[in-house]
């Protein structure tokens, strides 16, 4: 019996490496989480840009020494990733333990798609650097075997040291290519037959009709022997910066396309844009951006850990990607559509769902499909895991964003959009990536856009595992997803369900509430349309009076004097000075000024507001000269007897007709000129439209001529292409065709428009003041009712003072200055309204100890027990205190008010928390029920005295304000006291319980 086994050529590696994984992201990703498994906080990929381009990927990690260097990293498959051995709590560095995230032992061969040439420079704290060389293209020559191949490695005590031993390293690695250049002392010496095998591979490598490249053993050393690697490489690195004293750097030379591509300035060719484009989204999100960050239970690298690629040119670096550059959580949250929640082992989603930016009240279930089976073996189940999916609508006119914050929203979804995988926090390749469809969400798409909601490019989001939690979910060998298995098939039978469901449920076409929503949202923007176009009219408006204000002004002086000229000779000598001096009078009648100039605005600099002032006495004193030139002249033609009145009547017909009509054909060249360049655009624009609807008809034909289409989602989609693109067209000429009808009708649009803005803006400013003076008042209401609460706790300590002490000077002057200072605090503390609005995070307890501390006095004098839940004091929103503040000042100022007024014993003010809405109650009497409706209206009240009818008004336009909305409590699960209850909707409120 002969014993047999695997004999492993060299290019094993090369397979296992460079050609293992997926491509130049996917390995850096590798690398960066080889990293992460050495405990470190910063990992960074460095690209230099010089002759020979250089990169590094460096770390701060516990780094090796070397015995670790040849006992695992020259190992392909390491006991440890299999085993899952610990890092010893010294290489931790005083982190919390990581879930390694490292499987087969073959992620450092990831160095091999970065580049040939690799310098592995690396330090354990304490320990000496250990220094190798490899040439990966060595692993390409199929004659070789694995044990032929050997590597440079040295020990130095310092980096300079390093690279000083570059030259010997570079010859010694030469030696796998040419190794007769050694000394061999005889025939018989076994390196002189080992160093014939390998000479003769490397003959039959060159000789080889398909050599990869065009790559020759020659061309080989001459790359090695022109290495540049130099000490600034390691500029960057924290353990040449002397801020770490342990960590690897990988320099590599000869730089593949993917990172050469980073180097390069605009303009780009399409191939170079795509590259950078999806090398950047696929590293921008290595770790899970996702997470909630106020989630204490997070481990400690979501804070801790660091990642970065920096470009270099002239020694000035520039961060391309990071984790400052990208998304968070808290970014996209704020987009209309949200799904969070988690996927049981059952299958069965539970969660929370945001349509067209409202929370839905309820928990939201979503049950796995009827046909789908959930494993349920060790060996194949599916764990639980998290899910967050954000979204918005791409079509504007559909979406409640406003313009600015949805074009926003579209620039980051060209550079984040995704649905992604992470496990443990890092992510998944390459799920979430252009091109990967691994849910089905594009083909679903291509049936039918608008019920399969859901799309790539629209959508941030990602799925949650867990090594622990989901062990049957293992990356496959060259990181192209996970392992096809039942755990991987479950899991995606389960998010394609969760994703239609939701689509058909709440999203897309077929989904109720977009039914009940959208056209609130379509009205909306339609409103928001025409505001836009009220601006744009405001602002030409502006413009307008401007120019005539300033035309006005330069032209009035020179028709004043003209005006002044004539009125010393009106007198009529003959039959020709009546037509003269008639049309002389017409004239002076086309050149006469407005008394004032249409479209003045409400505001003016003070400099407008001089000029305009000018320009109105200037107008009077022309109209008004006028009129005494005119009545002149028709005294002079009453007076004067004409010898042929038939002739000066005819000669001053011709004069005004000529006058008349070169006016007309003036009016007349213009709007020919005005509707000839608008016929010409709306010829064009019409060209435009019809082009567009062929041109993307065009485009479904076409793909389904190619068979990429069916021909039910090839229809569907035509009949979306026809439909969008006739409302389209609808919002482009049916107001343009009513405009020409009104003008057809001699109806003056721009002067409707310009007067139906200016009453409007008349009414916001009336309404601007009314509100202020209803702020004004409330806030006089409340200081004047404080101060005199703490005049009566001051003036009863002066009183109380020894009568010796209090007849002296300085007690005197103290009482003198104390009701001076009351007297103007109460007269000028409302005034204090202005100030910068400051946003931030305000929680319960804040408002629980304002309130308080500004009405302990009133409390203890009315014998009032407030008090908040807990649930009330951990909640809290992020807006400005000084819009939410006032809101609980009000509402506590009433309920202190009507507690009084109760004959109960309990006196009460409660601050409570209920199905995460804000409840104030109070053990007073309660609002009437005929009271309800009115309770918010402005001057509405039911105080015997003191009362004006504002505060709860502007409680409510405060909240309004911020999103927010209040309401009185008519159902019983709100009516916490048996008084008045209020409860307060907080647009963004976290609440830790209940």
């Amino acid at each position: 019996m002969k014993r047999s086994g695997f004999k492993t050529r060299a290019r094993t590696v090369d397979h296992l490496g460079r050609e293992q994984v997926a491509d130049c992201p996917t390995a850096i990703s590798e690398l960066w989480k080889n990293a992460f498994d050495a405990y470190a906080t910063d990992v960074i990929l460095d690209i230099f840009d010089e002759k020979s381009p250089i990169a590094v990927v460096s770390d701060n990690g516990h780094g090796m020494n070397l015995s670790e260097f040849q006992d695992r990293w020259l190992v392909i498959g390491t006991e440890s990733k299999a085993t899952g051995d610990k890092v010893p709590k010294a290489d931790r560095k005083g982190l919390q333990e990581r879930v390694k995230q490292g499987q087969k032992g073959i992620g450092r061969l990831s160095c091999a798609n970065l580049g040939p040439i690799l310098l592995l420079v690396s330090k354990r704290s304490g320990e000496k650097f250990v220094v190798s060389l490899v040439d990966w293209r060595l692993f390409e020559n199929p004659f070789l075997n694995l044990s032929d191949i050997f590597f440079p490695t040295v020990e130095v005590s310092g980096l300079e040291h390093a690279f000083e031993r570059l030259p010997s390293m570079i010859e010694e690695l030469v030696q796998n290519i040419e190794p007769n250049s050694r000394p061999v002392l005889d025939d018989s010496d076994t390196e002189y037959d080992d160093a014939n095998r390998i000479a003769e591979a490397w003959n039959d490598f060159d000789n080889l009709p398909e050599r990869s490249g065009g790559v020759t053993s020659k061309s080989i050393v001459k790359s090695i022997r022109e290495l540049s690697f130099s000490f600034h490489h390691l500029s960057g690195w924290a353990v040449a910066q002397g801020t770490a004293d342990s960590g690897t750097a990988l320099l590599v030379s000869g730089i593949n396309y993917d990172l050469q591509s980073q180097l390069l300035s605009p303009p780009f060719k399409q191939s170079v844009a795509r590259t950078r484009k999806n090398f950047r989204e696929t590293l921008a999100s290595f770790l899970d951006p996702f997470v909630d960050a106020d989630d204490q239970t997070l481990p400690d690298y979501f804070s801790d850990f660091s990642y970065q690629v920096r470009i270099w040119k002239d020694d000035v670096s520039k961060t391309i990607v990071g984790r400052e550059i990208g998304i968070s959580r808290r970014d996209v949250s704020q987009l209309e559509h949200c799904i969070i929640g988690s996927v049981d082992i059952e299958g069965v989603f539970r969660g929370r769902i945001k349509a067209w930016g409202k929370w839905l009240p309820d928990q939201v279930k979503i049950l796995p499909a009827t046909d789908v089976q959930i494993p349920t073996r060790a060996d194949t189940r599916l764990g639980n895991f998290e899910l967050f999916i954000a979204a918005m609508e791409f079509d504007y006119k559909n979406s409640t964003h406003e313009k600015a914050e949805h074009d926003r929203f579209r620039e980051i979804a060209e550079l984040y959009a995704g649905f992604m995988i992470f496990r443990d926090g890092l992510r998944v390749l390459p799920y979430g990536r252009s091109g990967d469809d691994f849910f089905e969400i594009d083909d679903r798409r291509s049936r039918h856009a608008g019920r399969e909601f859901w799309n790539h490019r629209r959508m941030f989001g990602r799925i949650g595992i867990t090594r622990a939690g989901n062990p049957n979910l293992k990356d496959k060998a060259g990181r192209e997803g996970v392992i096809d298995n039942r755990a991987a098939k479950a899991l995606k039978d389960v998010v394609v369900n969760l994703l239609m469901q939701s689509a058909r449920k709440y999203f897309g076409t077929d989904a109720p509430i977009r039914k009940e929503l959208l056209p609130d949202v379509v009205a909306n923007k339609k409103q928001a349309r025409d505001a836009e176009a009220r601006r744009k009219l405001s602002d030409k408006n502006k413009k307008t009076f401007a120019r005539n204000l300033k035309e006005g002004l330069e032209a009035l002086p020179d028709l004043l004097g003209r005006l002044e000229c004539a009125a010393k000779d009106l007198t009529i000598k003959n039959d020709a000075d009546v037509a003269d001096k008639q049309e002389l009078i017409s004239a002076f009648r086309d050149q006469l000024p407005p008394a004032t100039i249409p479209g003045a605005p409400r505001s003016m600099s003070p400099r407008q507001q001089e000029n305009y002032s000018a320009y109105r006495s200037q107008a009077s004193q022309a109209r008004n000269l006028y009129a005494s030139v005119s009545r002149a002249v028709d005294d002079e033609v009453e007076r004067f007897r004409p010898s042929d009145p038939l002739s000066v009547l005819q000669s001053q017909v011709e004069k005004s007709r000529n006058r008349i009509s070169a006016r007309v054909n003036h009016w007349q060249k213009l709007v020919r000129t005005l509707q000839t360049d608008e016929f010409k655009r709306i010829l064009d624009l019409s060209d435009q439209r019809k082009t567009l609807f062929k041109a993307e008809a065009e485009a479904v034909l076409q793909l389904f001529k190619a068979e990429r289409e069916t021909f039910s989602s090839a229809s569907a989609k035509l009949t979306k292409i026809d439909r969008d693109i006739s409302e389209q067209n609808e919002d482009i000429f049916e107001p343009y065709v009513r405009a020409l009808e009104g003008l057809k009708e001699s109806i003056d649009l721009e002067h409707l428009a310009t007067h139906g803005m200016e009453e409007l803006a008349e009414a916001r400013v009336e309404l601007e003041r009314l509100n202020s003076l209803a702020q004004l008042g409330i806030a006089v209401e409340i200081t004047g009712h404080d101060l005199q609460d703490f005049d009566d706790i001051i003036a009863s300590g002066l009183r109380a003072l020894p009568s010796e002490l209090s007849q002296t000077k300085a007690v005197r002057d103290i009482t003198l200055g104390y009701e001076g200072l009351t007297d103007q605090l109460r007269y000028l503390s409302p005034l204090r309204l202005s100030g910068i609005k400051i946003e931030r995070w305000i929680t319960g307890a804040e408002i629980q100890d304002y309130i308080h501390d500004f009405f302990a006095p009133s409390f203890k004098k009315n014998q009032i027990d407030f008090r908040a839940t807990e649930i009330f004091r951990g909640f809290r929103v992020f807006d400005q205190p000084s819009r939410l503040f006032p809101v609980f000042i009000n509402l506590v100022n009433n309920s202190i008010y009507w507690v009084g007024t109760s004959r109960s014993a309990e006196r009460t003010i409660l601050f409570d928390v209920n199905s995460e809405k804000i409840v104030v109650a109070d053990s007073g009497p309660g609002v009437a029920t005929e009271d309800i409706e009115n309770l918010f209206k402005l001057f509405f009240t039911r105080k015997i005295q003191g009362g004006r009818g504002v505060g709860l008004y502007l409680a409510k336009a405060n909240l309004v304000s911020g999103g927010h909305s209040i309401s009185y409590a008519r159902d019983d699960s709100n009516q916490l006291l048996a008084g008045a209850n209020f409860v307060i909707d907080l647009n963004g409120a976290e609440f830790k319980n209940g």
